[in-house]
């Protein structure tokens, strides 16, 4: 597979290129960029079947994904950056870190894993079965309750609306092709070669997977610091933006 990437771009200096989760697309981070960018150079995208980037038309893994911003990076003659990748985003920033190690300045992982249980991967199967046949809409609010913590659920908010009208818009198609890429993924083997200083965040409330996964990556990454963010389950940038902000240009001295 090879999907092109079309980064949107802001700012200038050092370039920070932010992956977003499954489910949601590049205007994740919008309540960052501007803050960002004015300080740096800030770049998003949207990972295949997510928001404007149409629907691949055959299965991929975790490493095409890797491999097409690897060559998206060159085609913007962008040789060296620092990388923020969420959930499935976290897990393609492992496989391009630790395969292109010259590529990366530092690296973010935020509510992410290496791999996934028996149980997940049944889980993602069910998704992907649901999306193709009664459409992701129909699993929103189970989404969005898996996103964040029910106190922040509770209260409209521009974050919740945002979710749900990507959520809605969403192909079906890309989401279970995603589901199905994060079932099949493993970056247990080669984490332990990523060399560049590693800053690893996670909602204190996400589940558990995500959670045990921090103390993994802590002890497997070579140069790492782990940042808790309190209280906020998977989607944890949005649910703690300041939080987010002050520990993300701490560790990128920014």
């Amino acid at each position: 597979m090879h999907n092109e990437i079309h980064f949107h771009i802001h700012g200038n200096g050092h370039p920070i290129i932010f992956i977003h989760s499954l489910g949601l697309d590049h205007n994740l981070w919008n309540f960052c960029i501007e803050e960002l960018s004015a300080v740096t150079q800030t770049l998003t995208y949207d990972l295949p079947g997510h928001g404007i980037n149409p629907s691949p038309k055959n299965p991929y893994k975790i490493e095409n994904l890797s491999s097409d911003l690897i060559k998206a990076l060159k085609k913007n003659n962008i040789s060296k950056a620092s990388f923020v990748g969420l959930s499935i985003g976290g897990m393609v920033a492992q496989h391009l870190a630790a395969h292109n190690p010259d590529v990366v300045e530092k690296l973010v992982l935020i509510d992410t894993t290496t791999k996934y249980s028996e149980e997940w991967k049944n889980n993602w199967a069910q998704r992907a079965s649901i999306a193709r046949s009664q459409g992701v809409s129909t699993m929103r609010e189970k989404l969005l309750e898996a996103f964040f913590t029910p106190d922040f659920l509770s209260h409209d908010s521009p974050e919740i609306e945002y979710c749900r009208s990507v959520i809605n818009a969403m192909s079906d198609e890309g989401y279970a092709l995603a589901c199905e890429a994060l079932a099949l993924a493993n970056t247990e083997d080669y984490a332990p070669l990523i060399d560049s200083n590693t800053l690893i965040m996670c909602g204190r409330e996400d589940n558990i997977l995500f959670k045990e996964a921090v103390s993994w990556l802590d002890k497997n990454i070579k140069k790492t610091k782990v940042q808790w963010l309190s209280p906020a389950q998977h989607v944890s940038p949005l649910e703690r933006q300041d939080d987010f902000i002050k520990h993300l240009r701490e560790f990128l001295e920014i």
